[in-house]
């Protein structure tokens, strides 16, 4: 009995050290962390909201600069940011979750859901445009693009800018990332469940999630806590041309917080949303270093995924790395802000103080 007494006594004094460790190397990176990050904003290399996270534990979320400069709102951990490119894993995300209700595969044809398909995409399936190596030219390459980008549109209409451009390549062979591929996967969403894809995100990931502040970013909804987007013309930082976001669509519309990006790596973890086996898909590197959303890379001998996303006024980043389950997201409303450079350094900070 003793000695049972002395084991749990022992484990107790390990386990109250090692959480009073974590709580210094937190507190240690938590502060050079956000002293990095003010010296940034003082600069002007830096607005928007900050999250690091350790096995779901938040060790880092504030926010820097203004949400609105005319106003002086101050970003917080609740401001609402563009996600830009982010969007993407969340639309693999439905083409996962609509695959697991068997209502289509990612080994379809994509003819099967777009009405007079050209002949050059007979050979594509969902899972090329999941994977940018449908051959689809991006749309955002097109020179008259930023015109579109600022009218109501719908992805049917969206769609027929790049029907009738030739691939750049034989379908599977090569990755080229291309915006065109993600807003084709919003439209087969639409198709195959009914109803708009900002609904169909909401329905199966956002509210069972109860990510609270994130959505389709409508410019018209009166939405508060959501940042103003800014832009630099030469030294100057003006607002930011305004987009109806219509042509975004599922490759860049959605918006939300980084307390609810932290909610949905922490799903990521889980099976809330999808089984494992179905999960794995999503986290398969492909082609490229490329998965269903994400890209796969490695941070010292550690597997790693990330994104980043740019639009008019934002510029965004997440890494997650899920062995170590790190996770690190970088909101900004300011475009000109490197959100990937600020990403890996905090990442660098966490693992090498």
């Amino acid at each position: 009995m003793h000695l049972k007494k002395e084991k749990q006594t022992t484990g107790l004094i390990l386990l109250l050290t090692t959480a009073t460790a974590l709580a210094a190397v937190s507190a240690d990176f938590s502060s050079q962390a956000d002293a990095y990050l003010m010296q940034l904003t003082r600069r002007e290399q830096f607005c928007g909201a900050v999250l690091v996270a350790t096995n779901g534990d938040v060790i880092l979320a504030k926010g820097y600069g203004l949400a609105n400069r005319e106003h002086g709102i101050a970003n917080m951990t609740n401001t609402i940011f563009r996600l830009a490119s982010v969007t993407k894993q969340f639309t693999a995300m439905c083409v996962l979750i609509l695959q697991e209700e068997h209502k289509l595969n990612v080994t379809n044809l994509i003819c099967q859901y777009v009405e007079d398909c050209p002949e050059a995409w007979r050979a594509i399936t969902i899972h090329h445009l999941l994977t940018h190596t449908s051959g689809i030219q991006s749309l955002t390459d097109f020179p008259d693009n930023m015109r579109f980008e600022r009218l109501p549109t719908t992805a049917a209409n969206t769609v027929k800018r790049f029907r009738d451009k030739p691939l750049d390549f034989e379908p599977g062979t090569k990755m080229h990332y291309s915006n065109s591929g993600y807003v084709l996967l919003g439209y087969i969403v639409e198709k195959v469940a009914g109803k708009s894809y900002g609904d169909f995100v909401a329905e199966k990931i956002f509210q069972p999630l109860r990510m609270n502040q994130s959505g389709y970013d409508h410019p018209a909804d009166i939405l508060p806590n959501r940042a103003s987007g800014y832009s630099k013309v030469g030294t100057n930082i003006v607002n930011c041309v305004p987009f109806a976001m219509d042509t975004p669509h599922a490759a860049g519309a959605l918006r939300t917080t980084v307390a609810d990006m932290l909610i949905w790596d922490q799903a990521l973890h889980s099976d809330r949303l999808l089984p494992a086996r179905s999960l794995e898909a999503m986290f398969t590197e492909y082609k490229s270093g490329y998965c269903y959303g994400w890209f796969h890379g490695n941070f010292g001998g550690r597997s790693e995924y990330g994104h980043g996303g740019g639009i008019a006024g934002f510029a965004t980043q997440v890494i997650r790395l899920p062995k170590e389950k790190v996770y690190v997201v970088v909101l900004s409303n300011c475009d000109w802000v490197k959100s990937y450079d600020i990403a890996e350094e905090l990442r660098r900070m966490f693992f090498n103080p």
